[in-house]
């Protein structure tokens, strides 16, 4: 009786999340075979146990460079990366890994690919239709990313479906992975307090209403979050600027917050709202970090060419600096007919 009414329970979140927008039936893993990028099996296995999805794993090889013969130069020469040898080995390589890290039941497609990672993993994600990536992320100095960008920043400003990154770390609990034979992953949704930016657009709405279905289960504590960022208008007029009063922003997000809270989330989900004010991105890490968030969900808007190069985007700034995990939910504009 206990596992038919668990059963329904599962079916019932499922239900939920896919009418929200988020569904969870094939999860990708992209393995480096640097060993901390595993450590993003630990919320991936959790989540397809719980929705009982498949997990594929894709591993991309770099097309190889050496320096020219000069040098001086600084050129680099592509070098022949087809060589069949080379990729099969990567190929059994992923098998290996795939028999050690995944029960069989879990386990969906393997893939190798070849050329820029995020480019790959994006486009094995469409290959796939997975309905969630999963990927760590590393830190990597200020020079790194300003010459080369993050690899977790360009899937998710570029994937179709939900990402979820998940920061490595290189404690004690990372090497027993590393060295483990079949590690150990949690029992349940390792979630216990998520924070929710909320903006009150109907995307971030969404996210809300799709991460109550895993808060639920792992009995975790919600924080909503609205920031309050200075915003000026143009009146239209005569080309002055009218700024909203921050009082007045504050005062109409708080008396929304609480409502909400009981429109969206049960009874039985414990809710902090926050009134916060600053940069967006940079007042939901500091906020994550003192509240002990371990998952952030956030909507992103999809800004694309000007608006990111002059705004950027907070989901990229969030997912750059938070420690904890971050589930970016990308609003997909409806193809007109």
């Amino acid at each position: 009786m206990k596992k038919s009414l668990k059963q329904a329970q599962s079916a019932d979140d499922k239900r939920r999340m896919e009418k929200a927008g988020l569904k969870i039936r094939r999860i990708l893993v992209p393995l480096d075979f640097s060993g901390l990028a595993r450590q993003a099996l630990n919320c991936a296995v959790p989540l397809a146990r719980k929705y009982k999805a498949k997990i594929s794993l894709v591993h991309v090889v770099p097309p190889a460079l050496i320096m020219a013969a000069f040098p001086g130069e600084g050129s680099f020469l592509p070098v022949n990366n087809n060589d069949k040898a080379f990729l099969r080995s990567a190929k059994l390589h992923l098998d290996k890994l795939a028999a050690r890290l995944l029960p069989g039941k879990l386990l969906g497609r393997k893939m190798v690919r070849e050329g820029n990672a995020a480019f790959e993993v994006v486009q094995a994600a469409k290959v796939l239709k997975a309905d969630l990536i999963v990927l760590s992320t590393n830190s990597r100095s200020r020079l790194q990313r300003a010459m080369f960008g993050s690899t977790a920043e360009r899937i998710v400003r570029h994937a179709d479906c939900p990402v979820l990154t998940v920061r490595r770390q290189t404690g004690t609990s990372a090497k027993q992975m590393l060295l483990s034979e079949k590690p150990a992953y949690p029992a349940g949704l390792p979630w216990n307090r998520i924070l929710v930016p909320l903006d009150f657009s109907l995307s971030s709405l969404r996210a809300l209403e799709a991460i109550v279905t895993l808060a639920q289960p792992c009995g975790a504590r919600l924080f909503l979050l609205n920031v309050i960022e200075p915003n000026p208008y143009s009146t239209g007029m005569d080309g002055s600027i009218l700024v909203l009063p921050d009082y007045t922003m504050a005062r109409d997000a708080k008396s929304q917050l609480p409502r909400i809270a009981h429109h969206f989330v049960p009874a039985s989900v414990p809710v902090t709202p926050l009134v916060l004010r600053g940069r967006a991105s940079s007042v939901i890490v500091e906020t994550a970090a003192q509240n002990g968030v371990d998952l952030i969900v956030l909507s992103t808007h999809g800004h694309t060419g000007l608006d990111r190069l002059l705004l950027g985007s907070t989901a990229e700034q969030v997912v750059r600096h938070a420690n904890c995990p971050v589930l970016v939910l990308r609003k997909i504009p409806k193809k007109r007919n």
